[in-house]
């Protein structure tokens, strides 16, 4: 099933929408490994920093390693681990891991909205340099965020072809 789902009235794109399970809650200091095809838990551990959002991938997606494309959800809300919530993308962080691409989506569930900017950043790459200060062996460098469409454009480029 493909995650991204676009309709076209007129050339325009009206509705962007992606399938989100989230694994790890926000708040939460576990991160929580299911598979991802059959969505059963794999596997939980404490990490060196709580979630500030809730954490999962898209549905329906594929990257370079193998696995599906992470993503933030972001919210107010309580979203638990194991929910499946359709959000929009609102933008792409920038992350790459000891040289290789490991960018995270941004979204927000439907019908909710949220305010992507430095205040943002700045919660996300905190989050993310606490999460790996335990690894010195693993370098992390966090950069911009980009637009919607750079982040539409990624999830469709790792649209799985089912």
């Amino acid at each position: 099933m493909l995650a991204l789902r676009l309709r076209m009235e007129n050339g325009d794109v009206t509705d962007t929408t992606v399938r989100v399970f989230v694994e790890s809650e926000a708040g939460s200091d576990v991160r929580r490994v299911f598979d991802e095809t059959t969505l059963e838990l794999r596997s939980e551990r404490r990490v060196s920093a709580a979630y500030p959002f809730p954490y999962g991938f898209i549905l329906g997606t594929i990257t370079d390693d193998g696995s599906a494309v992470d993503c933030f959800v972001l919210t107010a809300e309580r979203i638990r681990s194991g929910t499946i919530v359709r959000a929009e993308p609102v933008g792409l962080l920038e992350q790459i891991e000891n040289d290789e691409i490991d960018h995270k989506v941004l979204a927000v569930p439907a019908g909710e909205s949220w305010s992507v900017d430095a205040s943002l950043q700045g919660t996300l790459r905190a989050f993310i340099s606490d999460l790996f200060r335990p690894y010195a062996d693993v370098r992390v460098e966090v950069g911009r965020i980009l637009g919607a469409d750079v982040a539409i454009a990624f999830i469709a480029s790792r649209a799985r072809g089912e």
